[in-house]
C-alpha cells in the first residue's frame, strides 16, 4: 500500500508487478530495476532469507510468485522487485487494503494485471481481495482490452465486477483499440499523447504528456488538448488532465472525476 502523487488516485497497490509489452516510454521498468537487486534480478535462493519462498510451478513461463516478502542476507532489507519487472505475484501483498479507510486505489500501477501473459488464477486472486475490501473504489489499466472481453466470456469471477471497480485502457492514438461495455464502468487513459486523437466512448478520460528523458520524447501540442477538452465537453465525459499537462495547458488544470470516484 502507497501514496501517491498520481493525480487521478489517491493510492497504488502492486499485488502483482512486472510487465513484457517493452514500451519505450514506460517508467515503471527503472522503477523495479532501481529498486531491485543492485539493479540485477534473483535467480539463486542462496542470495535470500529462508523466510523467501518462490512458487513458480503452474504459473506460467518466466512468472515468479511470491508468498513472502525478499530480504537479502547482506543488506539485512527488503527488495519490492527482486526480479525486475518479471511478472511476479505478492500475495503477502492482497491483504493490505483490508480494514483501511476508503479511497481510490490504482491496482498493479507497476504490471498491466491483464496482459497475456497472466494467469487467470493471479487476476482471480486480485479480485477476491477486492470483494474483501469493498470499502475502495478500484482502478485497472491494461494495454491489452481484449483481456476484458476475454474473462467476461470466459471466467466467471469478471462477471460479478462490482459497481466500485473501473476498468481502463491506454490510447494512445489511431492505431490503439478501444473497448465499450455499459455494463462495466470503463475509462481510458491517454498518456503520452503522441498525436492528435479522436475521445473514444467511455466513462472517464484521463489524459497526460509523456514523463522522463527519452530522446525521442514527444511533446504534445496544446491544440492537440484543446481538441480533446472540447469533444469531453461535447460528450459529457469527465477530464482528469495529469500534472504532465500543467507547462502546455497552463492553471488550473481541467480534473474532473465521475460521479462514485469524486475526491
Amino acid at each position: 500500500m502507497e501514496k501517491t502523487k498520481i493525480d487521478w488516485c489517491d493510492s497504488t497497490w502492486n499485488p502483482v508487478t512486472g510487465c513484457l509489452h517493452g514500451c519505450e516510454y514506460c517508467y515503471a521498468r527503472g522503477i523495479a530495476k532501481r529498486f531491485s537487486y543492485e539493479g540485477k534480478t534473483l535467480d539463486a535462493p542462496s542470495e535470500l532469507q529462508r523466510t523467501w519462498v518462490n512458487d513458480s510451478k503452474g504459473s506460467g513461463a518466466g512468472n515468479h510468485i511470491l508468498r513472502y516478502p525478499v530480504n537479502l542476507l547482506d543488506y539485512g532489507r527488503k527488495v519490492p522487485y527482486p526480479f525486475g519487472f518479471e511478472p511476479t505475484l505478492h500475495k503477502y501483498r492482497l491483504s493490505e487494503y483490508t480494514g483501511k479507510k476508503s479511497r481510490n486505489v490504482f491496482v498493479c500501477s507497476m504490471a498491466d494485471l491483464f496482459g497475456s501473459w497472466v494467469p487467470d488464477s493471479w487476476i482471480e486472486e486480485v479480485f477476491k481481495a477486492c470483494e474483501k475490501a469493498p470499502q475502495h473504489n478500484y482502478l485497472f489499466l491494461t494495454k491489452n482490452p481484449e483481456r476484458y472481453v476475454e474473462l467476461i466470456s470466459n471466467t466467471g469471477f469478471f462477471v460479478k465486477a462490482k459497481s466500485n471497480m473501473w476498468f481502463g485502457y491506454s490510447y494512445t492514438g489511431k492505431e490503439s483499440k478501444q473497448w465499450w461495455n455499459p455494463d462495466y464502468n470503463i475509462f481510458a487513459s491517454v498518456e503520452p499523447i503522441l498525436e492528435p486523437i479522436e475521445v473514444p466512448h467511455c466513462k472517464w478520460l484521463i489524459v497526460g504528456a509523456e514523463t522522463g528523458r527519452r530522446k525521442d520524447k514527444v511533446i504534445p501540442k496544446r491544440e492537440w488538448i484543446e481538441q480533446i477538452a472540447e469533444d469531453c465537453k461535447k460528450y459529457n465525459i469527465p477530464l482528469c488532465m495529469k500534472s504532465s499537462l500543467a507547462e502546455i495547458w497552463g492553471e488550473p488544470l481541467i480534473q474532473e472525476f465521475p460521479k462514485g470516484l469524486k475526491k
